[in-house]
Parts: structure tokens; sequence; C-alpha cells
């Protein structure tokens, strides 16, 4: 697949971009865009929102500290690394460090970028950047927000893939930054 290509003919044009409703999280935009083969105006719901970040933390022992809460958009348990949104004036790595230790009590001074992709390009706009901190200790202090209720548990490396196969983890995002993790282990 050649990605120098000219892509011109699939690039629809924004005519007119307006916030119907904002919200805590994200705030919706009705997008009117022109087709780039027809010509015709069509309009798109847009989620705005703040960029997403996963802390995949790693103890001296090769586990993962992860994280197990209550999910409201699928009414049930998810478990994952944690992870939140990018807050106003920070870093993304500035957040990922804040979420690691509000949500686990686990801290790290060696950290990496692992990389970002777009969540969800097809309704939102923002990126989800992934971090690895390596040798994670505990430091006995959460201070996970109001609205979390969270138990830390530690998975050994060598079973991440077996949780994600058995259906344990089923968060695609947080799959996809563990996928990141996994490849940049190789």
């Amino acid at each position: 697949m050649d990605h120098n290509q000219d892509d011109r003919g699939l690039s629809w044009e924004l005519v007119e971009s307006k916030r119907d409703r904002s919200y805590k999280l994200f705030s919706v935009h009705l997008n009117r865009s022109r087709s780039p083969r027809t010509g015709q105006v069509h309009e798109f719901q847009v989620l705005d929102s703040p960029d997403w970040v996963a802390a995949i933390a790693v103890t001296p022992k090769n586990e993962l500290v992860m994280v197990k809460q209550f999910r409201h958009g699928t009414g049930e348990l998810s478990l994952e690394p944690p992870g939140g949104l990018v807050k106003e004036g920070q870093s993304p790595e500035q957040s990922a460090r804040e979420e690691l230790q509000e949500e686990t009590g686990y801290v790290a001074n060696t950290w990496e970028p692992l990389g970002w992709m777009h969540p969800m390009p097809a309704l939102f706009t923002n990126r989800f950047h992934v971090f690895l901190a390596r040798d994670a200790i505990p430091t006995g202090n959460l201070k996970p927000d109001e609205t979390e209720e969270i138990e830390t548990l530690l998975l050994p490396v060598s079973q991440v893939k077996d949780f994600i196969r058995a259906g344990h983890i089923r968060c695609s995002v947080m799959i996809a930054a563990l996928h990141l993790f996994l490849d940049s282990e190789r």
C-alpha cells in the first residue's frame, strides 16, 4: 500500500462545525462536510475529547501493575492498565505518571513513550498516548478520584497474552496499549 499517493480524492472538505453539547469528558460537534466524490454536504457527529493516556507499569519482578474497576458504559468490571484523561496544563507523560500513582500507589523513575494512536477516529478527535514505566514500586499512597473504586492487581508479563485471549482483558484501547508494550519487549 502506497502511503504517499495523492489522497485528495478521499478527503472531505469541512464546511461548518458547531458545538452541539458539552459534557465533562467530551463535547459533541455537528460537522457539515462536502464529499470529494459527489460534492454533496453531509452532517457528522464528532466527539471532541482531551487526549487519553495509559501507564504500562512493570515491577522489578516483571509484573504489570493493573487495575480492576467498574465501567459504567458496560456495567461490568474491567481489568486494565492504569490510565485516564490528559489533564489541562499537563503533558501526556505527566498525566500518565499521576494516573499510575493515584490509581495504584505505584511510582517509577524510568518512563518512555511507546507511541500514540487514535482511539476511534470515526468519532473521536483525540489521541491515546501509551507510556512504559519500568521498575515500578509501591508507595502505599493511593489517591483515586471520588468516582473510582479500584483494586490494584499484579499480572506476570508472561500471562498478558493469555489474559487477553481468555477475555479477562477486554478494553480495546488497553489491549492496543499492551500490544505496543509487548512489541517493544521483543
